[in-house]
């Protein structure tokens, strides 16, 4: 299996790279999420200077993260830019070799949750988005959400059930569409993250690889926290997975010298995950 990294399209991106590649990585995912300057200077520029810079460090992209609306956004809502953030997302991350790039899904929250006002709001947009991916040789990754724990009570999102992405993907049908799993999002529900898995079976094509301690969406490496890798790992290895593992872990340090040792720390929880599932 291929063994990735996220990291964030922004001013260290390079550096990050570099570090990557130094560590032992031969794949990364590319987060445009937090891109630094999403000008349409910048996106013109981004997949030349992207493309550079993973030759440099000898890495290819195997998955890339789109921009997000806040969760907590009505559906209903949107914006001319951040849509184009989106589709430039899907562009670039053809143009520079992704296989998938992730989506999160939106919630329908005006007037109280309402799940079936979700799946046609979204059957509407991503229809838009696969457009953009048929043309540029990509997929649409539709990625797992949790519930959102805040000063307010717990509000669901669409998709943090697993029923919403077999849903919403049997709605859509289309050979340029998957899902992402996330399993630091899955660790934060209350169903069979194991069961959940087996039930996508192979519309799972990607994933999101991270840990917590089931009260907050932390993004900690693989080994800190209480999702059941053991349990996780064998349902991967009995659908038959053989996509990329892609690490969503978050790193607190500035400093080079802890990047570094955080990124080897990283592959060898990755290594770990990929000999648990007997790849």
């Amino acid at each position: 299996m291929k063994k990735a990294i996220q990291i964030a399209y922004d001013r260290d991106f390079e550096k990050k790279c570099r570090i990557a590649h130094e560590a032992g990585f031969e794949h990364i995912s590319v987060n445009f999420h937090d891109m630094t300057d999403r000008s349409a200077e910048a996106w013109a520029k981004a997949p030349e200077t992207i493309l550079r810079i993973l030759s440099e460090n000898r890495l290819t992209c195997v998955q890339s993260h789109a921009y997000y609306y806040d969760l907590r956004l009505s559906a209903e809502i949107t914006d001319e830019e951040r849509e184009r953030d989106i589709r430039n997302a899907v562009r670039v991350t053809g143009e520079i070799g992704g296989k998938y790039c992730v989506y999160h899904p939106r919630t329908a929250v005006n007037d109280g949750y309402r799940s079936s006002a979700a799946l046609e709001i979204n059957k509407r947009t991503i229809s838009g988005y696969l457009e953009c991916a048929v043309k540029a040789d990509t997929s649409i990754a539709l990625e797992n959400l949790p519930v959102f724990h805040g000063i307010v009570p717990v509000m669901p999102f669409y998709s943090s059930d697993y029923g919403d992405l077999i849903e919403l993907y049997e709605a859509l049908k289309c050979e340029n569409l998957a899902v992402c799993w996330d399993t630091g999002h899955a660790n934060l529900m209350a169903f069979d993250q194991a069961k959940a898995v087996r039930a996508l079976g192979p519309r799972i094509r990607c994933t999101h690889l991270h840990n917590n301690f089931g009260m907050e969406d932390e993004h900690l490496p693989v080994d800190d926290g209480t999702v059941d890798w053991e349990s996780v790992m064998r349902a991967f290895r009995d659908i038959g997975y053989d996509g990329p593992l892609t690490l969503e872990t978050h790193c607190r340090y500035a400093d080079d010298a802890l990047l570094s040792a955080f990124a080897a720390y990283n592959l060898e929880g990755l290594k770990y995950l990929e000999r648990m599932a007997g790849a």
